[in-house]
C-alpha cells in the first residue's frame, strides 16, 4: 500500500549539502575523541606547549573532516575550478548582505537607528559571522545581484575571495580618514573594493563620516574595565616556571603534514596534501602558475592585454576570466538562494563560518562584561542605557 502523505522534496544539490555537513560533523567528533583518548598521540603532543594542544586537536579534527569529505574533489583540477567559481558566487551573495549590515552598523553607532537586541558594537561581528540568518537586512534582490555583477566586470572587481573582516568599523574608518591604517600602510586597502564600488554607485561613502556616538561611549567603559583587569592579572601572576615548549599551531603546514604522516593512513595523507596544496595555491608566489592553469582550462578564448610585465598581464587576464565565470554563475546561485528564502530552508554554515561564529560570540561576551564592569567602576548603572 502506497503512502500518500506528502513529503518535502529538496533539490538534489541541496540534499547533498545537508548530507555533507552531517558527514563532516561525524568525522570531526570521531577524530577529536580519538585524538584525546588514544595513547599513541600523547608522546607527540607532549613535545608542545600544553595550552596549544587542545586548540590544535579541535582544529585538526575539523580539518581532517574536510580532508576526507572534500579531498577527492580537490584531486581533480576541473572540479577544483568548478567548485571555486561556485563558492565565489555564493560568497558574493553574502558580500552583498555584509555591505547592508555595515550600513546599519554605521547608522546604529550614530544612534540614527535602533536594532532590537543589539546592545553593543561587538555584536555586529556576531551578526556578520551569521550573515546567512541576519534578520535586520532584507533578502538579496535581483537588482543587487546585477550591481554586483557590474562590480565584477569593472576595473574595481577584485578582493572577492577570502575576505572575512566585513564589519571592521575601526579599520575602515581609520583608512577613510587617513588613507590607510596607521602602522599598517604596507597591507594595502582595508575597505573592501565592493564597499567602495557600492558607495560610488549610491553616494553612500559619507556613512563613515557619521559620528560614532556609541563606539566612543563603549571605549571609555571598556578602557576602565581593562585597566582594572590588568591590575588583577598582575597581582595573580604565578611565580612558577612557564611552559617554554614550542607552540603547536594548526596553521603550520609542515607540522600538520608531519602529524598526518605519522598518525594517519596513506589515503588521508594524499587527501591532506590535495586540500593543503589547493589552499596554498592562493598564495602570491603561486599567482602566475594559477593564472596559467586557469587560462589553459578556460572554455572560451581569453584576450591578454599588452603590459610591460608579462606576468601581470597573465594574472590580470586570468582574473578577468574568473570574475566573468562568477558573474555568469551569480543569477543561478541567486535563484537557489531565493528558493531557500521563499521555502524557509536554512542556509548551512561551513566549518569555518561556525568557528568564526563561536569566536565572535566569545568577543561579544568579553565586550559585554567589560562594558558593564566599566559602568560599575564609573559609578553608573550596570546596564546598556547610556
Amino acid at each position: 500500500m502506497k503512502n500518500n502523505t506528502p513529503e518535502t522534496q529538496f533539490p538534489a544539490h541541496i540534499q547533498e549539502k545537508f548530507e555533507e555537513e552531517i558527514r563532516l560533523e561525524i568525522i570531526r567528533q570521531q577524530t577529536e575523541e580519538d585524538l584525546r583518548s588514544n595513547q599513541i598521540y600523547q608522546d607527540f603532543f607532549g613535545q608542545f606547549n600544553a595550552a596549544s594542544v587542545d586548540l590544535f586537536i579541535r582544529n585538526y579534527a575539523r580539518r581532517k573532516a574536510v580532508y576526507l569529505t572534500r579531498g577527492p574533489q580537490y584531486l581533480s583540477q576541473k572540479e577544483q575550478q568548478g567548485i571555486r567559481y561556485k563558492v565565489m558566487a555564493e560568497d558574493a551573495i553574502w558580500a552583498i548582505q555584509q555591505k547592508k549590515l555595515f550600513t546599519l552598523q554605521c547608522q546604529w553607532r550614530a544612534e540614527q537607528v535602533k536594532l532590537k537586541g543589539i546592545e553593543h558594537t561587538t555584536q555586529f561581528l556576531l551578526l556578520s559571522a551569521n550573515i546567512q540568518h541576519c534578520s535586520f537586512i532584507t533578502p538579496v534582490s535581483r537588482a543587487e545581484v546585477e550591481l554586483y555583477m557590474s562590480f565584477l566586470r569593472s576595473d574595481a572587481g577584485h578582493q572577492v575571495q577570502g575576505f572575512d573582516n566585513w564589519q571592521d568599523y575601526e579599520g575602515f574608518r581609520a583608512e577613510y580618514e587617513n588613507g590607510s591604517i596607521p602602522g599598517f600602510e604596507e597591507t594595502g586597502d582595508t575597505i573592501p573594493a565592493w564597499y567602495r564600488f557600492y558607495d560610488e554607485q549610491h553616494g553612500t561613502a559619507s556613512l563613515l563620516e557619521l559620528e560614532d556616538i556609541r563606539g566612543e561611549k563603549e571605549a571609555r567603559y571598556r578602557s576602565l574595565s581593562r585597566q582594572r583587569q590588568l591590575e588583577d592579572v598582575r597581582s595573580k601572576l604565578p611565580s612558577g616556571v612557564q611552559d617554554e615548549r614550542p607552540y603547536l599551531s594548526i596553521f603550520d603546514a609542515e607540522i600538520v603534514e608531519s602529524f598526518v604522516r605519522k598518525f594517519e593512513d596513506k589515503k588521508t595523507l594524499k587527501y591532506c596534501k590535495a586540500v593543503e596544496q589547493f589552499q596554498q595555491s592562493m598564495d602570491d608566489q603561486m599567482e602566475v602558475d594559477d593564472a596559467l592553469d586557469t587560462l589553459r582550462n578556460a572554455t572560451v578564448p581569453v584576450p591578454v592585454k599588452s603590459s610591460g610585465d608579462w606576468r601581470m598581464a597573465i594574472i590580470q587576464a586570468a582574473q578577468r576570466y574568473e570574475l566573468e565565470q562568477v558573474a555568469q554563475l551569480l543569477p543561478a546561485v541567486h535563484q537557489e538562494y531565493t528558493f531557500r528564502v521563499e521555502n524557509c530552508i536554512n542556509f548551512t554554515q561551513s566549518i569555518v563560518d561556525k568557528k568564526r561564529g563561536e569566536y565572535a560570540f566569545q568577543l561579544c561576551e568579553l565586550a559585554r562584561q567589560q562594558i558593564l564592569e566599566g559602568r560599575s567602576i564609573a559609578g553608573e548603572n550596570r546596564d546598556f542605557n547610556f
